[in-house]
């Protein structure tokens, strides 16, 4: 049954790509996304760490796990619905400005 929506995952991880791309303090990895997957780091310039960035976002109801430092990677999946990339996107841009 998952599998059968899996093209929905991957458009919504290039729609949160998309999104995240616009913010200055966020570098996305070369080709991402391939799958459902984002991947990105902070710029040099981004103020705060991912640890950081990650307490920042609970009480704007995003919840995200650092990959290290200043590294990120998000998961698209079916919970994850149009709404919630466009509050992710919203949310990681008022964190990081």
């Amino acid at each position: 049954k998952m599998t059968d929506r899996l093209g929905e995952d991957h458009a919504r991880a290039r729609r949160l790509a998309d999104g995240l791309r616009q913010n200055d303090c966020i570098v996305l990895d070369e080709g991402t996304p391939a799958t459902n997957m984002v991947f990105f780091n902070l710029a040099p310039h981004a103020r705060l760490s991912a640890p950081q960035i990650c307490d920042r976002l609970e009480p704007e109801g995003i919840l995200v796990s650092d990959s290290g430092e200043r590294r990120f990677r998000l998961v698209t999946h079916y919970w994850i619905d149009d709404a919630g990339v466009d509050r992710t996107v919203a949310a990681f841009a008022k964190v990081l400005h």
